[in-house]
């Protein structure tokens, strides 16, 4: 029974010796990790979040004019078909479509070969008639002559004088038959009326054409006449000579400036708009008629504006807000957004000029937020 006990006590001990190792590992670590757990003091309180790193801007106030972007597209200044003035048969072609062509260059020439014949036959008619003329004339003054001393009879005379007034209107109508078909000489050759593109071909070699008959179609690229359905809303802003700004989807980071030409007064019965004319200078013919572009349009008065970049708006729920930057604290203020101004925006808000508004890390900010102002 004693050896039962001993054995039993020194089971206890063992296992306490253990407990007490443990325990003194677990106090080893905690020392290492936590200082001065092992002094009764608690752990150290950790400081809050670092401030967050942003990129600023001004709010700009400046006197600014309401614009709106509308879709149109370019057209040319002139557009023609160019017809044949005479009838006959093409005998060459000088242009190809997409060529450009100058005024007074030929584009197209008539076979002449008849007409060639017919100016030979009224030369010889005319030079004929005109030596009749003189013929006429001599006689009519030698019968003058007679007639003064009584020697040719009145009727003689008369004669005379019919015969060569009759024969100065020969000449006269000789002269222009011959001017006439001259002139048909010059139509066979068929000219560009003004400087343009050829966009389309409407004969071959060898067609007959008659008389108003398509030769081709000629484009004028300079100035563009920019076409834009205006909505009727913002008909009654929009002024003759008002500046706009033009932009083309095929020539993009090209800005042009133009004019309005005009505000066509018939509106589009099913869109209710009203198409609005603007001249845009192309002397490099850069623009292409049928251009796809957006026209940025004014449409009030001058007014004074508060402006900020785009980037600074940041939507939290259903409204618009802005952070700004005060003692290098982020405080969060709504606003209400007008026109944009190219990168900036019109603003309503509790704000004034010169203040700094987060435009980059504004994202995951939040009101109160201490912040730090980084170099753009």
């Amino acid at each position: 029974m004693m050896a039962f006990l001993k054995r039993e006590r020194m089971k206890d001990h063992s296992v306490g010796r253990i407990l007490k190792g443990i325990l003194a590992c677990i106090s080893l670590i905690a020392g290492l990790f936590v200082p001065g757990l092992l002094h009764g003091q608690g752990p150290e309180k950790k400081g809050g979040p670092p401030p967050a790193l942003v990129e600023v801007a001004s709010v700009i106030e400046k006197v600014v004019m309401s614009r709106i972007t509308l879709v149109g597209t370019g057209e040319p200044w002139i557009e023609t078909v160019v017809a044949s003035e005479e009838e006959g048969v093409v005998k060459k072609i000088f242009i190809e479509e997409g060529d450009r062509v100058k005024k007074g260059q030929i584009l197209c020439e008539q076979d002449n070969t008849q007409l060639m014949l017919d100016i030979e036959g009224a030369k010889y008619a005319l030079s004929e008639a005109k030596i009749l003329r003189s013929k006429a004339k001599r006689d009519w003054e030698r019968q003058e002559k007679l007639f003064d001393i009584d020697s040719v009879s009145g009727k003689a005379h008369d004669d005379a004088r019919f015969n060569y007034d009759a024969s100065r209107k020969k000449v006269n109508r000789l002269r222009a038959v011959r001017k006439s078909l001259e002139d048909q000489l010059k139509k066979k050759k068929i000219k560009a009326p003004v400087s343009g593109y050829v966009v389309k071909r409407h004969c071959q070699v060898g067609q007959w054409l008659g008389e108003g008959d398509p030769v081709i179609t000629l484009v004028v690229p300079d100035p563009i006449r920019f076409m834009v359905p205006v909505p009727e809303r913002y008909v009654p802003s929009i002024k003759k000579g008002d500046q706009a700004v033009v932009t083309f989807d095929a020539l993009p980071g090209d800005t042009f400036q133009g004019k309005i030409e005009a505000v066509i007064p018939q509106a589009d019965a099913g869109a209710r708009t009203f198409p609005v004319r603007i001249n845009i200078s192309n002397p490099k013919g850069a623009i292409k008629p049928g251009m796809l572009g957006r026209a940025t349009l004014p449409t009030g008065n001058p007014h004074k504006a508060l402006l900020v970049p785009k980037d600074a708006l940041v939507l939290s729920g259903n409204r618009k807000v802005v952070y700004v930057v005060i003692d290098q604290t982020a405080r969060l203020v709504p606003v209400e957004t007008r026109a944009a101004h190219g990168p900036l925006i019109e603003i309503k808000g509790d704000l004034k000029a010169g203040l700094k508004v987060v435009v980059r890390g504004n994202e995951r900010l939040r009101p109160g937020q201490q912040v730090k102002i980084v170099p753009e």
